[in-house]
């Protein structure tokens, strides 16, 4: 997950926006990949028309895009078939890492369940929760806490200008479908469901390559 530090250092080093190249090496994704997302106004830049230096990207949505992927990957994946080549075959990226993704689909029932896990392991706690209870509980960072806050996909408030967060929210939240989702989930979190996936249906938990 993104934390404010890795945030500030982005706008840090780069303040007055940044150029494709640029961006898709601060992104982690190919050239393709970044030429889509721009082109498609998924990430909004200024297209100058220029041979070199085409696009400019102000550097507060790329952070926007990179907070925003995590929590919704698949609004940013490109269409099947969008790196077909002239010549009808997929262009390779052989020096490309393979990456392990892992998805957890869970029937309604079994979503029921996952509430109910989730309630059994904040018994004992209180009815208001701290940010760093609610990072030791769920292994997820005081940021990514507080971001989840602010886009209001998390309940939060202050008292006495401490973020204070209901024991319930925190429940219905991590076992809903938005915190499933997430890409870089928490190994706390990852460990959580892949051991609730075993007592699931059999396509639970799927691993894609």
């Amino acid at each position: 997950m993104r934390t404010l530090l890795e945030c500030y250092k982005i706008l840090e080093e780069y303040p007055n926006g940044m150029t494709k190249d640029q961006f898709y090496r601060v992104a982690r994704i190919n050239k393709q990949h970044a030429k889509y997302l721009l082109d498609f106004g998924l990430v909004p830049c200024i297209n100058t028309g220029k041979k070199t230096r085409k696009y400019h990207i102000a550097t507060h949505d790329v952070i926007t895009y990179l907070c925003d992927r995590e929590d919704h990957p698949e609004k940013y994946k490109v269409p099947t078939g969008f790196y077909i080549g002239k010549n009808g075959c997929p262009k390779r990226h052989s020096d490309k890492p393979v990456t392990e993704i892992i998805r957890f689909d869970f029937t309604e029932p079994e979503k029921t369940g996952l509430y109910t896990l989730w309630e059994n392991l904040t018994v004992g706690y209180d009815d208001l929760l701290t940010t760093p209870v609610v990072s030791e509980l769920t292994g997820y960072s005081a940021q990514s806490i507080q971001r989840w806050c602010n886009q209001k996909i998390l309940v939060g408030f202050k008292i006495r200008g401490t973020l204070t967060i209901p024991r319930l929210a925190v429940v219905e939240f991590m076992s809903g479908d938005r915190a499933t989702a997430i890409v870089r989930k928490s190994s706390k979190h990852l460990d959580l469901l892949r051991t609730y996936a075993q007592d699931c249906h059999e396509g639970a938990m799927t691993i894609t390559y």
